[in-house]
Parts: C-alpha cells; structure tokens; sequence
C-alpha cells in the first residue's frame, strides 16, 4: 500500500512540478489552451445537439414517440449530471489537460459509434456515454481556464469560451439537418464526431498551469496542500454547502437548464411542426438564431458582468439576473405567435438576454470557492443541476406533448422556469459579497476549513 501510494504521488508531482508545467503560463501559453479549449467546447456541443437535428428521421426509423425521443436526449445528461461530480474530484487532484483530452476522445468514439447502431438500445447506450466523455470535460477546463487567467479577466473569458457551446449547437443542428436530409442520419454523427480526436491530442499537448496561478502566494500553498494531501471529499461537500451563494447558483442553474436546455432541444422539431420546415432548414434557421443571439448575448453579458463588478461586488450575479428576468416574457411571447417572422424576431431578443447569464454564473463560482476545490465544486452543481434541470427537461417536454402539443409543452415549462431562476438570483444579490469576503479570508488563512 505504501508504494502504491508513493507510486501514485511521484506521478502527480511530476505531473504538477515537472517539465510541462509552469508556474504561472505565459500569454502565448494562455492563448493556445483557449483556443484549445474553445474548440473542443464547440465540438462538445455538436456532438451533444447533432441528435436533436435528426431527431424526426430516428423516430420515425425506430417508431419513437415523442416521450421516448425524450429519454433518449435525457439518457446522454442523465449520466453526464452523475459522472460530473467523481470526474470533477478527480480534476481536482489529477493533471487536467491529460483528462480534457481522455474525456473528448471518449466522447467522440462514441459519437462515431451512435451512427453504427443498429437498435435504440444501441443509440441509448452510445449516448450514455457520451456523457461520461463530456462530464470529465466540464470541471477539469473551468478549473484550467481559472489558472490560465487572473481574476479580472474571468468573466470575460469565460464568456468567451462559452460562445463555443453556441457556436457547436448552431453547428450540430444546422450540419446535423443538412447532413440527414442529404445521406441519412447515420452521416451526421460520423461528421462531428470524427474531429474530437484530433483535438484530444491537442488537448494532451497543452501545458498545465499551477493551480490558483493568478491567487496570491497563500492560495497557492493551499491549492497544493488540499490537492497533494488529499483533504476530505465530504469536508469538501460541506463547506460548499455553507456558502449561501453556492445555493443560488444552485437553483439559478437548475431553472435556467431546464428551460433554455429543453427548449434548444426540441426547437427543430418545433419549426419542423408549427411552421412545416424541412429538417434542412430547421436546422438552418435553429443555427442562425442559436449563433446570433448567443454570440450577441454572452458577450454583452460578459462585458457588462465585468463593468458592473468593477464597482459592485454582485455586478455579476445582478447580470445574470437581469438577462432571465428579461428573458422569460419574450419567450411567452414567441411561444404564442405563430408567425414566423414575429416568432425568429422575438426568439432572437430573448436568446440575447437568457446569455447573459453564462460568463458571469461561472465567475461568481470562481469568486465565492477556494482554488483547490473548484472542480469539485463545479462537478456537484453540475450534478444537481443537470439531473434536476435538462436531464429532466427532453423528457418531461416530449410526454407533455404526447398528451397536448409541442407548443403547450413549451408554454407550461419553459417561461415560468426561466423566470424563478432570475428570482433566485435576485435573492443572491444579498449573499454574494459576503462569500467573496469570506473566500479571500480563507485563502491568506493556515489552509484548514473553519
């Protein structure tokens, strides 16, 4: 046990101390793992919405209802929402480039494997573990991008490289649909999935900073003593679970999931019935509204989180607030027109505001939690979020539309959720300030949790 255990740690010292890495990255260093990082992050979101693209010519191959075409989408986040939190620890004590490029390859084997499968439980399965690839994702690149960037630049890059996952579901519905209308469904998963292993060994070839690089020289030495030490997992739990604004984060993720993540799932069948679209241009049209009001939303919202953070200490949370609390009656609205112009307009606008909460959301986590323990702490929200968002969401939406419509499945889930996530994060404007306050005394503290 004992040269298990130093075996074991001589790989992580090298890992952490040896060649590769550097105590704090150079700008060019910085630079090519966010480009890295960004790709990769497109392609994850591909692979994720390439199924809703061709989602009508699998249910109609496999005689799918819309509850099962539910649980099919909800079978990749269902795992992804449980291996979050064991691979997010797991980033918090291991070389994270080396499990970023692990888990995209995983991911995209699978990805390549969904177009062989012959039955729907081989879709299900391929499926599920795609999520597996994707959840070790997650954490271990917040955790990066953390240490790659020092504080005031956060909100920014963050919203920065979540662009990416728009730009990837505009990419994997509108190839997606093209793809399936052209060659069958088959082909569309074959194409983006194929590129992930490129950029798995991109991934690998990165350097990995020290963490809390950009922290002052206490971090650094706590950063190293929870990781190399290896503190309590439940310890670690349960001061999470003491930050207030943990919490807030925690419901203000779960509501906008549910909502922004069912809707997006299920908005190319919604034109393909409501307005008798091709999946072609469905995919089309879903691209270009997902690729417009995200790059137009997250960047404001990172750009304002950031300006108004310089002088309130909540400035990110209230962004985040204020894009859902806009967002949820310009849904309303585009959900009760039924015409098309009117529709795209104000789906656009509503795109636009629900995005703002993405950079900052991110931010407000790396202000309130200590270096050592931010992946965990992403993997947990993640976990909870995920199972009780839009893991819960495909298939909730799609048995409402067996027993009503598409249309009234969307009205009933998506404005009201959308909404109670901007109230909680109304209630976290309280709490915000004093758990950044209490983060930073932690930090130039001995390093033991109090």
């Amino acid at each position: 046990m004992w040269r298990r255990k130093n075996w074991y740690m001589a790989i992580i010292t090298r890992g952490e101390k040896g060649g590769r890495r550097a105590a704090r990255p150079t700008k060019g260093q910085s630079r090519f793992a966010f480009t890295i990082l960004f790709t990769i992050n497109v392609l994850n979101y591909a692979d994720r919405y390439v199924l809703s693209a061709v989602m009508p010519k699998i249910k109609h191959e496999f005689g799918l209802t819309d509850f099962h075409g539910g649980l099919l989408i909800s079978s990749f986040l269902l795992v992804y929402a449980l291996a979050t939190l064991p691979l997010g620890r797991w980033a918090d004590r291991g070389i994270r480039k080396n499990i970023v490029a692990l888990c995209v390859a995983i991911w995209s084997v699978s990805t390549l494997f969904a177009g062989l499968a012959r039955t729907i439980v081989q879709l299900f399965s391929m499926r599920a573990i795609l999520g597996i690839g994707e959840a070790g994702y997650g954490p271990a690149t917040i955790s990066l991008l953390g240490d790659y960037f020092p504080k005031g630049q956060r909100g920014r890059v963050l919203s920065y490289w979540s662009v990416a996952t728009l730009v990837g579901a505009a990419l994997g519905v509108s190839v997606g649909g093209h793809i399936a209308d052209a060659y069958g469904w088959r082909w569309a998963f074959f194409v983006v999935g194929l590129p992930g292993l490129i950029v798995a060994f991109l991934a690998w070839r990165m350097r990995e900073p020290r963490r809390g690089s950009f922290e002052q020289e206490e971090d650094l030495a706590d950063a190293e003593d929870e990781q190399e030490n290896g503190q309590n997992f439940w310890r670690t739990v349960h001061h999470l679970l003491t930050i207030p604004t943990y919490w807030v984060l925690l419901g203000a993720l779960t509501f906008s999931l549910f909502a922004i993540g069912g809707t997006s799932f299920w908005l190319p069948t919604y034109l393909v019935r409501e307005f008798h679209f091709t999946l072609s241009r469905a995919g089309s049209l879903s691209g270009i509204v997902l690729i417009i009001s995200g790059l137009s939303g997250t960047l404001i919202g990172g750009w304002l989180s950031d300006s108004i953070q310089r002088r309130r200490p909540e400035g990110r949370l209230f962004t985040a607030m204020l894009g859902l609390l806009i967002g949820a009656p310009l849904v309303l609205i585009a959900l009760l027109t039924h015409n098309l112009f009117v529709f795209v307009t104000v789906f656009i606008f509503a795109g636009i505001a629900l995005n703002f909460c993405t950079g900052p959301l991110n931010a407000v986590l790396q202000d309130i939690v200590r270096p050592g323990m931010r992946a965990t702490a992403v993997g947990l929200l993640l976990l909870c979020a995920h199972i009780l968002g839009d893991a819960a969401a495909p298939t909730l939406i799609g048995l409402l539309s067996d027993m009503y419509r598409l249309n009234v499945a969307l009205l009933i889930t998506t404005p009201p959720f959308i909404f109670l996530g901007g109230l909680v994060c109304l209630f976290g404007l309280r709490t915000v300030a004093r758990d950044m306050r209490r983060a930073q005394e932690l930090r130039v503290a001995t390093g033991e949790l109090q």
